[in-house]
Order: C-alpha cells, then sequence, then structure tokens
C-alpha cells in the first residue's frame, strides 16, 4: 500500500553504467544492476520492490541505457507491467547530471515543478529500507520548501571513489537535517585519511530528494549548458512503447556527474545522517565487506577449497577452485574468464577491462548467461570460434527462434516441440538437429526442457 507522506514523490531510479568494477560477473551487456549478485534476483529489482513498497508503480521512473532496453523493459515487466510506462530511455551515456536533469525536466513539464524527485541509483544495497524511508520521510519539509537532500553514511575507511560531505549545523525547525558545510566529490587518499579522522565527515550516499524545479534552477545556476540542454532534449522525448530524446540533441549535454555539477556548489543542501545499511556495491572490495565470512575473513560462493588462507573473497561457477598460502584475494571464475586481482585493487581492473572492451573481447562485452520469457541460455564453453551453450524452456511460455543454420542442437533433457510452417515434432533426449528458417522450439513436457547448443562465437560490437 502507498505510504501517505510520499503523495507527491517520484522515485527516480537510476540504471546505467557498466558496473567493471565488478568484471566478470558484471559485463557491459549485462551491467552490475542487471547481474544477479546477491541470489537469484538483481540489483535493479532489489530497487524497485523496495520503492513499491512506498509508490505505485506507475509513479516510478527509470532512467537506463537505450542499449539495455531489452534487458530494462524485460526486468521492469516481470516486476510489475505498470514499470514500463516510467522507463526512459538515454540514447548515449552522458552521466548523471544529465540523467537526473532530464527525469526533472520530464516530470516538470509532465506534472509540475512541484513534484519531489528520489534519485536512487539501481545498484546499491540497502540492508534496512524502513531507515531510509525515515530519513526520507524526516528531509520532506526541507526539500518541499526547496532544499535538495542527501543521506549521509558514517565512513569505516578512507575511501577515494565517495563523496564526503561535511556535518554543517542542524537545520532551524528541521529535526535530525543538517546544513551541508562542504562537499567534496572523491578526495585523494591523504584527504580522505584526514576526513576519516575529523569525525564530521559523512559518505556521500548517492540517494538524493529535491524538488522538480529545484533541481532546473540549481543546474540554470552552476551548469546552464546542461540545464538548457536537458529541459530541451525533455521537450523533444519521443513517445512510444520506449520513450526517449532523439540521439543528437542528447549527445549534446555536457557530462558530468551531478555531483560535480550541482551539489558540490549548491548552498542548498542539506543532508540528514543516516545508517540503512548502505554498501555501493561498487567493487569485489564492497561486495566482500557485505558477504558471510569464514574464521579468516574469506567469503566463498561455488565449490572451493582453501588451505591457509585469508582475507580473500572466492566465486566458482563449474568447477572446483582451490587456494592455497594467498591472502586479501578475489578469485572470480566464470564460463568463458577467469578473474585474479588484488582484493581491493578496483581502479586497475577497471583499466583491465577498458583495455579488453576496445579489444572488442566477448569476455567484457558480452553477458554468459541471459534470461527471458521462454527461459535460460548460459555459456558452458568457448573454443576456437566455437561456443558450447545450453538452453533451458520452461513449460507454457513463448517459443525460442532457432533459424541458424550454423547451429547444432541436441536435446539433453525433457522434451521440445519444434515447429515450422505449421507442422511440429517432437524431439526427446538424445536427439540431435540443426538450427534452420523458420524454426521454432517449445517446450512440450511439464518439466523444463534442457538442450546443448554448438555454434560459431559472435563477432562482438561495442554497439
Amino acid at each position: 500500500m502507498p505510504h501517505p507522506s510520499f503523495d507527491d514523490v517520484h522515485p527516480v531510479v537510476l540504471a546505467g553504467g557498466s558496473g567493471t568494477r565488478l568484471w566478470p560477473l558484471s559485463r557491459i551487456g549485462r551491467p552490475k544492476h542487471l547481474a544477479p549478485l546477491l541470489g537469484e534476483r538483481s540489483l535493479l529489482r532489489h530497487t524497485v520492490e523496495r520503492l513499491l513498497a512506498l509508490v505505485p508503480a506507475d509513479r516510478i521512473m527509470t532512467v537506463g541505457a537505450a542499449a539495455q532496453a531489452e534487458l530494462l523493459a524485460r526486468e521492469l515487466e516481470h516486476i510489475d507491467a505498470d514499470l514500463l510506462s516510467g522507463l526512459l530511455l538515454e540514447p548515449v551515456a552522458r552521466n548523471t547530471a544529465a540523467a537526473v536533469g532530464l527525469a526533472a525536466a520530464v516530470v516538470a513539464e509532465r506534472l509540475g515543478g512541484e513534484r519531489v524527485l528520489w534519485v536512487c541509483p539501481s545498484d546499491h544495497l540497502i540492508q534496512r529500507p524502513d531507515v531510509l524511508r525515515e530519513a526520507v520521510v524526516t528531509a520532506l519539509p526541507a526539500v518541499r520548501e526547496g532544499a535538495l537532500a542527501t543521506f549521509g553514511i558514517r565512513p569505516s575507511r578512507p575511501e577515494t571513489g565517495f563523496g564526503y560531505i561535511r556535518l554543517g549545523p542542524p537545520l532551524a525547525g528541521g529535526k535530525g537535517v543538517h546544513r551541508v558545510a562542504a562537499f567534496v566529490e572523491k578526495p585523494p587518499r591523504e584527504q580522505a585519511q584526514a576526513m576519516l579522522q575529523t569525525g564530521d565527515w559523512l559518505w556521500n550516499s548517492g540517494i538524493f530528494l529535491f524538488r522538480a524545479d529545484s533541481l532546473l534552477a540549481e543546474l540554470g545556476r552552476f551548469a546552464p549548458a546542461i540545464g538548457e540542454a536537458v529541459q530541451a532534449a525533455a521537450r523533444a522525448v519521443r513517445s512510444g512503447s520506449l520513450p526517449r530524446p532523439p540521439s543528437d540533441l542528447y549527445a549534446r549535454i555536457p557530462e558530468q556527474p551531478i555531483d560535480k555539477a550541482v551539489m558540490e556548489r549548491s548552498q542548498r543542501l542539506v543532508v540528514v545522517p543516516c545508517d540503512p545499511g548502505w554498501s555501493d556495491l561498487g567493487s569485489w572490495q564492497a561486495l566482500w565487506e557485505i558477504a558471510d565470512r569464514d574464521d579468516q575473513a574469506n567469503a566463498f560462493s561455488g565449490e572451493v577449497t582453501a588451505e591457509a588462507v585469508r582475507g580473500c573473497l572466492v566465486h566458482a561457477s563449474t568447477r572446483l577452485v582451490a587456494l592455497a598460502g594467498v591472502e586479501d584475494l578475489v578469485l572470480v571464475d566464470t564460463p568463458d574468464a577467469l578473474f585474479v586481482g588484488r582484493r581491493d585493487g578496483s581502479e586497475p581492473l577497471k583499466r583491465l577491462v577498458a583495455r579488453l572492451a576496445k579489444e572488442t573481447r566477448p569476455e567484457v562485452l558480452e553477458p554468459f548467461a541471459h534470461t527471458a520469457p521462454w527461459g535460460e541460455e548460459r555459456l558452458v564453453a568457448r573454443l576456437d570460434g566455437m561456443e558450447l551453450r545450453v538452453l533451458r524452456l520452461v513449460p507454457d511460455a513463448p517459443a525460442y527462434p532457432a533459424e541458424d543454420p550454423n547451429v547444432v542442437w541436441t536435446v539433453v533433457e525433457g522434451e521440445v516441440e519444434r515447429s515450422r510452417d505449421g507442422q511440429a515434432l517432437r524431439a526427446g533426449r538424445g536427439e540431435g538437429f540443426l538450427g534452420e528458417r523458420g524454426l521454432w522450439l517449445r517446450c512440450a513436457g511439464r518439466g523444463d526442457a534442457r538442450l546443448v547448443k554448438i555454434c560459431p562465437t559472435p563477432t562482438p560490437s561495442l554497439e
């Protein structure tokens, strides 16, 4: 049931980014907010379901990348079909000032500038959503008067990848709300260490609350080129099943994070300190921090065995992973890539993934598994230009197109219906066939059907 305090609140879920610091589980073709890093559900789904407890689905806006439109639409529809009405696509990535500004401009144009936007990254973890909800309720009166609010997290280490907020005096009449004395985005390590020692600095959570017109006014003051461009883009948003602004218009927006464009400069910024069990999950270090760990501070998933190992994060997917005599490492084994690095080495990993992407390596660009209404397709092995994949078809689901004549299929579990030109045949365990034009596959039994698919490796692309 919607929360009465949120009647004028419109959540904006930021669902862009590539999640390169969590490679190889996160890929450019399936970034971290769409990857099941915490069990079976994606981080996007965790975020949206948390918001659905407070506002109806048709009031949630999701701003995402046009290149991920199909994945985003499928995930949102699976949660609640009404979420599709709020999906807004960016033709090109222009950082968060453009995404947030576009959302504010669209809401202001359609519903009025006094509406409150609650900006929520789709790839953060909130372990105590009730604490965050109360912090938002605390900030709402000041926000409705024109303040821009953020939510501060007590720092636990000198992290250089976050923004820092210096806690100012309490806001008059605003219990729990403080003015922001200073905002510093991503300080160097020495400065972050000094901030940590003073005790009066907070991490910026990246979660913001403001009226649409307040944000647009501050953009106009501090980043007028962005402010004018996002409003022009909002007026030109093309209607349809998946709305988006024109590519040429959106590409002209200067690329800058909202933290740099507005938050570091605005005198209207306030902060509510809170502890909602927040993590940005922006690195293997962050994932290790929230994971269940053994008495040697190791976090293992899959089939892992270790001897004299401490402080390691290991993900095994299809085989035994063994370690001996190492400390503070990350080891992630997927069907097509093995990554080994220091647990705190997110910057070298980011540079490595950028180089592999420039080389158009499929291990970076393409996900090794994806789901769809018909089931799931998962990579098992890649060798000499060929791939071995396993396709799982679920009962009473749409058909899978199997038109590529270069693909060899073998049924390994259940029964499959092969339909073509109005004719249908069944294939059972051990039976094989080739793909052909007009061929569709469906699960023919009550349980799932599985097929082995042998096919050429597709040529990857950054487009």
